[in-house]
């Protein structure tokens, strides 16, 4: 079955930050205008917040949400394919629980890139923007921790247990919030900066605040425009909020979810990570990534995936359910990709190479139409349907839009380029419609 792929065709005017006022004053805009516009795009907005699961590595979509049963058997692999809830639509045979619910995602096939390594690949998928040694983007949840700031005693991005995705010309002081691990079964999930250490009182914590202030206020006089310094001052602030606050510890605090919550999600830590990630967004969490890695599969591709594909398909239609419980998964938007595909010939060692041409996204929530087909590939699994190729930037804008944020939105970077979020980025209308 295949869909084209409709992007939008409207044109959208570049907002400007909010700070640079004399730039948009020259163009005959005011400083209330944009900020109106900025307002009136936020009310338009489908999403509060985003849980983007990264399949770190890149699954197969051969052997998972692209299966070609009629290819030949070097293409077509181990698995067998099974029905799923979309008419036409098969999916892998390791996928039961998610093929019976695949109606409730919108799934893109066929998107595209040239980037065939994992650094470059995951700083594509986390900016929505080609890499370039000439510039660092920031990655989603940086910009919505600066255009959509959350509450003071949390931060608005975390990386579930750890990410490579940075802040880039941004600056560190918009850099993700690591948990560095995931919640256990049975066990009492700490996280560092968040918890007291042992020994450590509040009277203590207060005292080196103090302290703190005093030695920063000498730094300061040195450089005061030191990004470092800036970050610094940020992370200290937000660090003293989180472990003084009692919402802080609670929204980490697996525990407190009722039983019939946590025994939906598997005891590994795909499963453990999104069920943390969904009461965090409960708490007002704007951007979570919940890292998954293991999909790089050069070897043995077919044992490795078996033994990923379980979790996933667990962890996928519980994280629904949950959000749906929460009344979260309207103003939620849930993403699942990897940085890649992998090639349709099996190599000599039984697995699957980089392969950036073909690749798919799954998302859910936030506005995004459930039951949806956007793009295709092609018989042979190599190549996207001509007609409907949709590119990384593409899904970036996606991301943005749905959260009210301009894909066109200008940044300045600390020597004053004005940067555009994601500038050759098209909002893939179908995605919502």
């Amino acid at each position: 079955m295949s869909m084209k792929c409709v992007r939008s065709a409207k044109q959208r005017f570049p907002r400007r930050n909010l700070l640079q006022v004399g730039a948009v004053s020259t163009l005959g805009l005011t400083f209330s205008s944009v900020a109106r516009a900025a307002e009136e795009r936020l009310k338009q907005a489908t999403a509060d917040a985003v849980i983007f699961i990264n399949l770190a590595g890149g699954p197969s979509h051969l052997d998972t949400l692209d299966m070609k049963p009629a290819a030949p058997t070097e293409t077509r692999g181990e698995f067998q394919p099974i029905q799923s809830a979309i008419p036409g639509v098969v999916v892998c045979e390791h996928l039961p629980k998610l093929a019976k619910q695949l109606d409730r995602f919108a799934l893109m096939r066929g998107i595209s890139h040239s980037a065939g390594a994992h650094p470059q690949g995951q700083s594509w998928l986390s900016t929505g923007n080609r890499p370039t040694p000439a510039l660092l983007y920031p990655s989603y949840g940086s910009v919505v921790s600066r255009a959509l700031p959350g509450q003071v005693d949390l931060p608005s991005y975390v990386a579930i247990p750890k990410t490579e995705w940075n802040a880039g010309y941004m600056g560190d002081a918009y850099a993700p919030f690591k948990t560095n691990a995931v919640p256990t079964v049975g066990k009492p999930f700490q996280v560092r900066g968040v918890s007291l250490p042992d020994g450590l009182t509040l009277d203590k914590l207060n005292r080196r605040e103090q302290l703190l202030a005093k030695v920063d206020r000498t730094f300061r006089q040195s450089d005061a425009n030191s990004p470092l310094l800036a970050a610094l001052d940020q992370f200290s602030t937000q660090a003293h909020s989180m472990i003084t606050s009692d919402r802080a510890q609670q929204a980490f605090d697996v525990a407190r979810e009722p039983d019939s919550i946590r025994k939906r999600f598997s005891n590994d830590e795909l499963n453990q990570g999104l069920l943390l990630a969904c009461r965090l967004v409960e708490y007002g969490v704007r951007f979570i990534t919940v890292t998954n890695p293991g999909w790089d599969t050069h070897l043995k591709n077919f044992v490795g995936h078996r033994r990923l594909l379980g979790p996933l398909d667990n962890a996928l239609p519980a994280t629904l359910e949950t959000l749906q419980d929460k009344g979260l998964l309207e103003r939620t938007l849930v993403v699942a990709m990897g940085e890649f595909g992998r090639t349709p010939k099996i190599n000599e060692n039984a697995g699957r190479d980089h392969y950036p041409r073909v690749n798919w996204c799954l998302m859910a929530g936030g506005g995004v139409s459930a039951g949806n087909l956007v793009g295709a590939t092609n018989k042979a699994g190599d190549a996207p349907d001509d007609a409907t190729e949709i590119a990384l930037d593409d899904v970036g804008a996606s991301i943005y839009q749905a959260l009210g944020i301009d894909p066109l939105a200008e940044y300045h970077t600390r020597t004053g380029r004005p940067v555009m979020l994601v500038p050759k980025g098209r909002v893939i209308s179908q995605l919502f419609a």
